[in-house]
Formats: C-alpha cells, sequence, structure tokens
C-alpha cells in the first residue's frame, strides 16, 4: 500500500500530461471540451489509478521516481511538439517553455539518488535501556513543545495520505456528482487544496515537517473559506481535519538517545 501511494504522487505529472494531451485531440462521439464534459475527469482519475497500479507492481521505488520524471519530461516536450506542429501564435514560446522543464525532470530523474527518495533505515536492535550521561542527555523541549523522551508516534504514517483521498473524494462528488451550485464551484476549489495543498503536505511530514505543517494550516484555512461563502459542513469538518493534523504534524517526539 505504501508503494502505490508512492506511485500515485510520482505518476500525477504523467497523468496530468497525458489528460493534456487527450484534451488537443478528443475520442470521437463524446461531448466536446467546450462543455467541460465530465468524461475528462473520469479519464484523468482511471488513468492516473492504471499508471499509479502498474509501476506500483512493476517497479522498485528509485525506478518509479526515473521512470516517472523521466516519462514526464518526455511527455512535456511531445506537447510542446504538438503545439508547434498545430500552430498558434503562442506555439514556439510554450515549446520553449515546456521543454526547458521537461529538460529539468530529465535530469532530475537521471541524477536522483536512493538517499533523495528512501530515507535510511536502521537495521540494528536498540538496547532494552539506554540511560544518557548528563553530556550528552537532550532537553525536554524542542520548538517550543515539551516532549517525552522515546515516545510513540501520534498519528500512522498512511493516515494523512487517506484523509487526502478523503478530501479529495468528497471534493469530486460535490463538484460531478451534486453539480449545482454553490457545491460545484466549492468542489472544484476544493480538489485544488487537496491536490496541490494537502497532498504534498502528506507527503512531506517525515522529510520537511515544517513545510508540511505550513501547508496543512494552508489547506485549513482554504477549506475554512469554502465553509463560510457555501456554508457547507463537509468544509468545516475538512478544515478541522487539516487543522488537526497541522497539529500533529509540528509535535514530532523525541527519538531515544
Amino acid at each position: 500500500m505504501q508503494r502505490f501511494f508512492l506511485a500515485l504522487h510520482a505518476t500525477a505529472p504523467v497523468a496530468l500530461i497525458l489528460s493534456l494531451l487527450l484534451h488537443l485531440r478528443p475520442p470521437p462521439g463524446l461531448a466536446p471540451l467546450a462543455q467541460r464534459p465530465v468524461w475528462t475527469v473520469w479519464a484523468l482519475i482511471g488513468g492516473w489509478l492504471l499508471l499509479a497500479t502498474l509501476t506500483a507492481w512493476a517497479l522498485r521505488t528509485l525506478a518509479l521516481w526515473r521512470v516517472s520524471l523521466g516519462g514526464a519530461g518526455a511527455l512535456l516536450m511531445v506537447a510542446g511538439a504538438v503545439g508547434q506542429v498545430r500552430g498558434s501564435a503562442q506555439a514556439p514560446a510554450m515549446l520553449a517553455s515546456l521543454a526547458a522543464v521537461g529538460l529539468v525532470c530529465v535530469g532530475m530523474a537521471a541524477f536522483i539518488g536512493p538517499q533523495r527518495v528512501q530515507a535510511p533505515r536502521r537495521k540494528g536492535v536498540r538496547p532494552a535501556a539506554v540511560v544518557p550521561s548528563s553530556a550528552t542527555a537532550r532537553p525536554a523541549t524542542d520548538g517550543g513543545w515539551r516532549l517525552r523522551e522515546g515516545s510513540g508516534r501520534i498519528v500512522p504514517a498512511h493516515l494523512p495520505f487517506w484523509w487526502c483521498g478523503v478530501l479529495a473524494l468528497e471534493s469530486f462528488r460535490l463538484a460531478h456528482i451534486v453539480a449545482t451550485e454553490p457545491a460545484r464551484s466549492s468542489g472544484m476549489l476544493g480538489l485544488l487544496l487537496a491536490f496541490w495543498v494537502a497532498l504534498p503536505a502528506a507527503t512531506l511530514r517525515h522529510w520537511a515537517p515544517r513545510t508540511a505543517t505550513l501547508l496543512w494550516v494552508l489547506a485549513a484555512l482554504g477549506y475554512g473559506g469554502l465553509a463560510a461563502k457555501a456554508g457547507l459542513p463537509q468544509w468545516v469538518v475538512a478544515s478541522a481535519l487539516c487543522a488537526v493534523t497541522a497539529c500533529t504534524t509540528a509535535y514530532r517526539p523525541l527519538k531515544a538517545a
């Protein structure tokens, strides 16, 4: 399950670019894109889940990131080339910008290493009891929080990802199934908050906890604004959920010395 969540995060750019290419040449017989049909959203979600499932099953962690970043870079260049062929006033500038971003993605795929995608794990067994000396003893506080030595995790590692999924699903339901105002517009904004704010916050929890805390606070403020504007109780719960997650992310228990 952890690898599947990681694959969801890694393959998101590829799924978005494939959705963009699908918009350039949609299948015949379906509603035109000018009507903002729901089938485009389902195509994005289905393709994203399929890519994540295949990459999680077939690739290891390092290869997963390299293939996803390399594929995103190549598809960005393809999108720029297709725009150049179709012709428009902005096509040369878009081709140059997409090629630049694509080269950055390919460079990241080439130089990324295991230490960048997975934290080192200690395989040794710790002693049953450790008594730190006065010279090496750690203080009882960390960044203003009073912490207990050797205390465990407050929130399981996978739970913020499930919360992001719940926020995204409820936003999608309001935007594309309820599809009446004010639910529709608030659902679209809720999807953006879940994807671009809450999901990065869940991903950065262990690597950059301060940044993750800030993102959760921004998500809580965003959903609070939706609650005030749309008057839906779902956004009140979402805002409270993000605020609680921000507090638990900022509270980092000390490890045993």
